[in-house]
């Protein structure tokens, strides 16, 4: 008789809707044989040297930073991405093998400490991803600690491209407003020390400025790239008590099970009509990919991660290396904000188009979220209680923007006129969607750090 945690089986057989089906009377099927799962676990054990002592005898700990040691005792399967959380969020990950043909190691960085609860947790994967049981530690930072932290917002759009073929018309629109209306709540809610937008529209909207933007959030002293706009100087490594917005209005595209934001300079000169495989790949490489996103903001460290993507097929950013998130060892954006509790918002599922309306002076989505949830408070819903928190938010925006769209598609019927949507794939000539069509936006949280939401805004 063969007994193993519950742990060792979750990649195999977790799936979106288990429970759905287990209640239903269906039993759950793994997609491979479990008996030839390699079960072994690694072992791990947790520490904070000194400080963890300190903290164990109860005195709490002052130091801003603390040296933590993730030990690997025993790994007769292999050990594997070894991943550290500070209170439920990511905050590093050691990538591959980290045995290196050794059966014990020790793994060490130093992180951040906040005031109140540190609770950290490690775990690891062993080389059939059979996950290790959690090894974890905890200790109360001093109240000396307190900060106010900093918002920073990095709020993109793009209108106009290098080739002109490829132009917008209220994506500009939709950064600024975004970034102007989110700086003006924040700063009434008066929970951070300052607020930071920082927009990167047009010209400025490159690639390497972009990454450059969300690497210098995670900690890169790398210089900036040759003629980047000032405004990028003002990013400075994010803390835990930080909040970080960004914001991509553009150009978006899925291919073959991967998602990529088309920045400024998207290096194809051709015709729109005549785009062929060369060209494709031309623009691809000069994109970013989710792969890229995911890297950049892997090594952010902040409270609360907020990401809104109003782009074409954006909704392929969550599906593009795994559908399913939560503790398994997966890439992806998507299960990259699970293991840090971001929320992300993205305009279309991956089969759709973001919709630009030109009756709005902006796209669907940006109308959804500013004028209509924060300017006019009606994304306040779960509960009506005058304070908006992120998850109300995205949840009213994914819900009004078909609605919208179907609201005006009916009042432009009719008066016997045609509704101009724009689809930022297609040109303005297109017919307007069916219903059938309509865009979706997906959002994306985790519900259990809802305990501590991102509050939005909040009626004075």
């Amino acid at each position: 008789f063969d007994v193993a945690p519950v742990e060792t089986f979750f990649d195999e057989f977790f799936y979106p809707g288990l429970l759905a089906d287990l209640v239903a009377g269906k039993r759950p099927k793994a997609p491979r044989d479990i008996s030839q799962l390699d079960r072994r676990q690694p072992e791990l054990t947790l520490d904070a040297g000194t400080v963890g002592a300190a903290a164990a005898a109860g005195t709490p700990v002052s130091s801003r930073t603390v040296g933590v040691r993730v030990n690997v005792t025993k790994a007769p399967a292999g050990a594997q991405d070894v991943r550290l959380f500070r209170n439920g969020s990511l905050v590093k990950v050691w990538r591959g093998d980290v045995l290196k043909g050794q059966t014990a190691t020790t793994l060490e960085v130093s992180i951040p400490v906040v005031a109140g609860e540190n609770r950290l947790t490690a775990y690891a994967f062993n080389r059939d991803n059979v996950k290790s049981t959690d090894a974890s530690t905890a200790f109360a930072g001093a109240e000396t600690l307190k900060r106010a932290g900093t918002a920073y917002v990095l709020a993109v759009g793009v209108n106009t491209y290098a080739n002109a073929q490829y132009n917008l018309k209220y994506a500009v629109a939709d950064a600024q407003t975004f970034g102007e209306e989110v700086k003006r709540q924040q700063t009434q809610l008066a929970r951070y020390e300052r607020v930071e937008v920082v927009p990167l529209l047009d010209a400025e909207a490159t690639k390497s400025n972009i990454l450059a933007a969300l690497k210098r959030l995670s900690g890169s002293t790398d210089a900036l790239p040759a003629g980047s706009p000032k405004a990028l100087e003002s990013l400075k490594q994010s803390q835990p008590e930080d909040v970080v917005v960004v914001y991509f209005a553009g150009h978006g595209t899925a291919q073959k099970d991967r998602f990529y934001l088309i920045p400024h300079d998207l290096g194809y000169a051709g015709g729109r009509d005549g785009l062929d495989e060369a060209g494709l790949q031309t623009m691809l490489s000069h994109s970013i990919s989710d792969e890229e996103l995911e890297r950049a903001i892997e090594g952010l460290d902040a409270a609360q991660l907020l990401l809104v993507i109003d782009a074409c097929n954006s909704g392929q950013a969550l599906e593009a290396e795994e559908k399913r998130r939560g503790p398994m060892n997966s890439k992806g954006l998507a299960q990259l904000a699970y293991e840090k509790g971001m929320y992300i918002l993205a305009t279309a599922q991956s089969y759709q188009a973001a919709l630009e309306a030109a009756q709005l002076g902006h796209g669907l989505l940006t109308y959804a979220l500013v004028e209509e949830g924060l300017k006019r408070g009606e994304a306040d819903s779960e509960p009506k209680d005058g304070t908006l928190v992120a998850k109300e938010w995205l949840d009213f925006a994914a819900e009004r923007v078909p609605q919208m769209q179907l609201e005006k598609m009916r009042q432009a019927r009719g008066l016997g006129v045609s509704l101009a949507f724009i689809s930022a794939a297609a040109t303005a000539k297109d017919a307007a969607p069916d219903e059938q069509s309509l865009q979706r936006p997906r959002a994306f949280y985790r519900r259990e750090l809802e305990a501590n939401p991102l509050v939005v805004s909040k009626k004075q």
